[in-house]
This record gives structure tokens, sequence and C-alpha cells, in this order.
């Protein structure tokens, strides 16, 4: 029995020595490997914000937020090619590549200013409050959010304005109590946008179908929550601090799940799907932390970039991190390049077979069904158009999705015509699918939902809500050629 014992505890010993020097390996792996360094002229000081990126024509954007101008680089060149002057303060860089615009926040005069994506000619000026600064992309109406004003101009609240990238107008001013908006982070299946409210130390959520805030979640495990990332589908919101924490919250309920050490003076924090890796930029350093799991987070060998190096960003389809770091003492500023190393893979799609969708009411149908129902992740309507002879996906809220095929696993799903819907453990929800009617009970599609298991406690219980919801949302369809209606 003796004997029995002793050796157990070797075995247990032995595993928890293997688990240690694995773990011990693997935060000694280096991260990152320095592929390129772009360097910039001695004039270029002061702290850079935040990077943009030219993927058809291979050019980064940087913002050195003192020199009054822009800096376009050659990728391929690896060199500085062009300055676009006459920004006072310079801030965050959108690129819509197929209208080849190019829209700029200048804190410094209080706009967003709009250039050719070619000739960098500016085209418009879009007029904010001062210290316009942060923004959000939603890809699917094509609109720019983009906090702005608070102290500054001496308000003890600030502005979230929503503007229409197609028409370079702005469409609607979302009042904020805090005079300090920072980092955002917008989610692109449900109508949702994360936003720093470092003056409360809060996260305020905004429905974008009410261009509204509807939540306010507190930050209790740091201070100064100046960035933020967002997991879309693990439902998990990054937010660091600049006091050397970084606090992972669940988006689902705003309770906050970890929070790791990072260095102190965080600019900028980056999920990366692709190779699943979350990365912290400030302090003259890049933090990373590889996703072993759902809420597991291996610390990686934290890179020294430079004396003030504060501003990153991933480009997933090159396979580089981009770190800015400013003029200090002899070194001039400079541009670094990085490849990732050692890291996961995570589930990116690839592109597949689309149609063209015009079903304005079932879009609208489906963004709003979301906005009423905000604990669901995903809503997703397929139907076979009228006149058409293919299933596909005709609204969930994200418009680059829709008109992909149904897959053969979803008809499988249905075939009983009872309500199907697993747990899904990487990503802490229920797949529901079931057939879809309209308000007369007859069949027109299906049904996709995505219940998250801080929702339902069970697949019986999700099956359950999941039917209840189908009910509501068949009630508002008239028949199947009324979602494709022209509002």
């Amino acid at each position: 029995m003796r004997l029995f014992a002793v050796l157990v505890l070797s075995t247990v010993f032995s595993g928890a020595m293997a688990a240690a020097q694995q773990s011990s390996s693997s935060a000694a792996e280096t991260p990152l490997e320095l592929k390129q360094t772009l360097p910039l002229a001695a004039e270029i000081k002061g702290n850079f914000d935040h990077f943009g990126i030219d993927l058809k024509r291979n050019r980064l954007f940087a913002t050195p937020e003192d020199f009054k101008a822009l800096l376009v680089f050659d990728l391929a060149q690896g060199k500085l090619i062009h300055t676009i002057e006459g920004i006072m303060r310079p801030h965050a860089v959108l690129f819509r590549e197929d209208t080849d615009r190019l829209y700029v926040t200048d804190g410094g005069d209080g706009s967003v200013k709009v250039y050719d994506g070619e000739t960098y000619q500016q085209l418009e000026r879009i007029p904010l409050l001062k210290d316009a600064d942060s923004i959000g992309y939603d890809i699917s109406k094509k609109y720019l959010y983009v906090d702005n004003g608070g102290r500054d101009v001496g308000q003890a609240y600030s502005m979230l304005s929503v503007i229409d990238t197609t028409s370079n107008k702005k469409i609607a001013d979302i009042k904020i109590d805090g005079d300090t908006l920072e980092a955002m982070a917008l989610d692109t299946y449900r109508p949702r946008l994360y936003v720093n409210d470092k003056a409360k130390n809060t996260v305020v959520v905004i429905d974008r179908v009410k261009n509204a805030g509807v939540a306010t979640w507190p930050i209790t495990g740091c201070k100064g929550n100046t960035t933020m990332a967002l997991d879309e589908q693990h439902q998990r919101l990054f937010v660091g601090c600049r006091d050397g924490k970084l606090v992972v919250l669940d988006t689902n309920t705003g309770k906050e799940l970890e929070t790791l050490t990072i260095t102190p003076g965080v600019d900028d924090t980056i999920y990366d799907a692709k190779t699943k890796r979350l990365y912290a930029v400030g302090g003259g350093a890049v933090d990373s932390f590889d996703q072993i799991a759902m809420d597991q987070y291996a610390a990686k060998r934290s890179v020294h970039a430079g004396l003030g190096a504060r501003t990153g960003k991933v480009v997933p389809q090159l396979d580089e991190l981009f770190v800015a770091v400013p003029h200090a003492d002899a070194e001039n500023a400079k541009v670094l390049v990085y490849t990732p190393m050692h890291a996961g893979a995570g589930i990116v799609r690839g592109p597949e077979p689309q149609e063209h969708v015009d079903a304005p009411r079932a879009e609208e149908l489906i963004l709003n069904f979301l906005s009423a129902h905000p604990m669901l992740r995903k809503t997703g309507l397929h139907v076979i158009p009228p006149g058409g002879k293919e299933m596909i996906l005709i609204a969930n809220g994200n418009a680059t999705r829709l008109g992909i095929h149904t897959s053969p696993g979803d008809f499988a799903a249905v075939k009983s015509g009872k309500t199907y819907g697993p747990h899904i453990a990487d990503g802490g929800y229920y797949n529901m699918k079931m057939n879809m009617f309209d308000a007369r009970e007859r069949n027109i599609g299906i049904l996709v939902m995505e219940i998250p298991d801080t929702s339902a406690s069970s697949e019986e219980d999700a099956a359950h809500q999941a039917e209840a919801l189908r009910k509501e949302l068949a009630s508002q369809i008239p028949s199947l050629e009324w979602l494709f209606q022209q509002k």
C-alpha cells in the first residue's frame, strides 16, 4: 500500500513538473519576431495614436499626433512615401476600400476629414466637437462612430457621433455622461457598441438600433480604462487600464471574469482571432497572451519595442503586427513590423458563394429583434427568395454574410421538424436551428439563433426559449414576399 502511494505521488509530481515545464517553455518562447523597421525623419516627434491600413495598395497609415500630418507608408518598399498635411491632431484612421475613401479624426479642429484613397486630396470635412478621437466602424450600415467633446470643450459629458460614410453626413449624436471617452469595440452580429468611459471607470453599452446607452458596466479590476478589444466568438471584452491591468468581461452580462497583468501605460489592446492571441501595447513593451481555452490565457514573454512605444495594430491578412516607436533622445521615430511566432490557429471564415440579397424589411426586422433581445448572440433567417432556387441567408445583423447558401448541416438539423440546439462549449452558447413560419403558420425557411449559456441552463431550456422567440418573430412576418418589400 505504501509503495502504491509512493508511485501515485511520484506520478502526480512528475505530471505537475511536466505541466510547469511546458508552461515555462511557452512563456519563454518569443511571441514576436522583428521582420522590418520603417525609419522616420528626425522632425517627426511626439506620441503616435492609431494606425490604418489600405490592403489594396499595401499601404500603412500612421498618426504622429504633434506632427500635424498623416504618414503614408508603402509596405512593399518599406518606406514613407507621402504625408497628408493640414490635420491639427490626427488620431484614428479608417480606409473604406469599396469607395476608396480615407477617414481621419482630427482632435485639433474637431472633425472627421475625408480623403481620396489614390490622390490623398481632401474631399470633405465633417464637423464635430474638439478632441474627435477613437472610432468604431459598422461594416453593415457603413456607419462610423466617433467620440468627441468632453473636457476639451468644457463639458462634463461627451458625444458619440454617428457618421454615414456613404453620404459623409453626421446623422446622430449620442450623449454619454463622462468627460473622457477612450477606445470602443463594435459587435458585428448584434447591434451593440462598447465604449470606455475613462472618467467614470466604466464601459458604456450602446444599442446601435436605438442610438442610446442601454447598460453601464463598472470596471473594478483596474483603473484608467483606456483600451479595448473584442473576442466576438467567445463573447469576451478585453479592457486595458493604464495601471498595468487588463480586465476580461463577459459581453452577455458585463461580469468581470479575470484580470491579467500587463506593462503599465497601455494605449492599444488587440485580439487576433486568426492566431487566438491577445496583445497589449504600451509602456515601451508588447505583452502577449495566448488563448488556450475560452477563459484561459497564457502569458508570453514581453517584447521590448522601444521607449514610449504604445501604439499597435495587427493586420491578419499580412500576418503582421505594427508598433510605433516615437522619437526619444538621439533615436528617430520608427515603425516596427513584427511577425507573430508560436501562435495558435483560430477559426476564420474563408470566401463562400454568395447571392445578391435585397430584403430590407427582413434585415430591419432582425436588427430590431436583436435589439429587443440583447441576450441573443446571433439570429439568422434563411429562405428561398421569390423566384429563386437556393435557400440563402437574407438577414442576420451582419451584412457581409448575407446571401450565403444555407449549409447541408442546417437542412439536416431541421429535417425532423424538431428544434435542434446542442451546446457549443468553445463559445459558451446553444446553437439553435428550427423551421421558420410566417404569421399564418406557413413554412418559409429556417431560423438560426445562438443563446448564450448565461441565459439558458440546458438544451431543453434553450429550446423552450428559442421556440417562444420564434413565435414572437413569426407574428411580425405577414408573408415570405413581405420580407423583400421596400420600406
